[in-house]
């Protein structure tokens, strides 16, 4: 591994590697195990034509498509590892198997019984993650455990895979996004929001295009190129977050918490009191209320709650 750059993607900062030809190495920032096995005088080139190779598939799967050729890997470990590796890789696209299905197809590669343990350990020392999905191995129960990278990546790429649900930060934000929002908006709250008084949605709607062009970061989630949830915060505060009833239950909220909680550092949100649903979606992601106030912020007669998340290395709920 003599060589290195880094990429960023929907999920955060990866960091490449490669021995000047294959790609030995690609980690997310911060995961367990990043780095391992590279040389110590390896050295930033990041024009190799392997990265662009890498740039590419990036691109590509994070666009949801699922038959782009990834680049040449090379992984060096023990012949065991490299074995479970090699079972890994034919899992497919948006396929799970258990670690201890995994286990027995790489006892049967090896002509001996290993254990899901074993198999678990060698799984975590993944050197290439994503391309060698090790996000695809889930526990006995169907669990998301043990991802090095971080269990809220392991399920924004299971989300991707199954469903082709496609989470981004936009910046530019043409009219044409914003009215699509804006429909989010009044869908969700008329679904939602049954304690509004008559009118109350015809009376805010014409300040929503605003607040969403204007809100500083803004997490979109989409489908099939379609727009269907959305966040909206400004430093540690999610000021708005919404999903469109007919995507509700299938956790596309949390998917957006989850990325403004790990990759933005969202620390706070206000929400409606009278939004018992929402309130406890909040709790079940570690967020609890420390104020409230009994008018909105503009002085309507509903009572909202400010929930503070604290601070914790792993950035997920329980």
């Amino acid at each position: 591994m003599r060589h290195t750059t880094a990429y960023d993607t929907p999920l955060g900062e990866v960091l490449l590697a490669s021995d000047g030809r294959a790609l030995t190495g690609l980690w997310f920032a911060g995961q367990r195990h990043a780095a391992a096995g590279l040389s110590p005088d390896a050295s930033p080139l990041d024009d190799l034509p392997v990265f662009d190779v890498a740039r590419t598939w990036f691109r590509a799967y994070f666009a949801g498509e699922k038959d782009v050729e990834p680049p040449e890997l090379l992984l060096a470990g023990t012949p065991f590892q490299r074995c479970v590796w090699a079972a890994l890789r034919e899992v497919p696209y948006g396929r799970t198997v258990t670690y201890g299905e995994l286990a027995s197809r790489v006892g049967a590669s090896l002509g001996r019984p290993t254990s899901a343990r074993a198999v678990g350990s060698a799984v975590g020392r993944n050197p290439v993650s994503v391309i060698v999905g090790c996000h695809r191995v889930l526990g006995s129960d169907g669990s998301l455990t043990g991802y090095a990278g971080g269990v809220w990546r392991k399920r924004a790429l299971l989300a991707l895979e199954r469903e082709g649900l496609v989470v981004d930060e936009v910046s530019e934000r043409p009219a044409a996004l914003v009215r699509s929002l804006a429909g989010v908006w009044e869908r969700s709250v008329r679904a939602t929001h049954g304690f509004l008084l008559p009118g109350e949605v015809e009376r805010m709607a014409p300040v929503v295009p605003g607040a969403v062009d204007g809100v500083p970061r803004l997490l979109v989630a989409s489908r099939a190129g379609v727009p269907v949830g959305f966040l909206g915060m400004g430093d540690a505060f999610v000021e708005m977050l919404f999903v469109d009833p007919a995507s509700r239950g299938r956790g596309v909220g949390r998917l957006l918490m989850e990325r403004a909680v790990c990759l933005l550092g969202a620390r706070e949100v206000s929400v409606n009191e009278q939004n018992a649903q929402a309130v406890g979606f909040y709790e079940h992601l570690g967020f609890s209320a420390y104020r409230r106030t009994p008018v909105d912020d503009d002085g309507r007669p509903y009572p909202l709650l400010f929930m503070r998340r604290p601070d914790r290395d792993d950035g997920v709920a329980p």
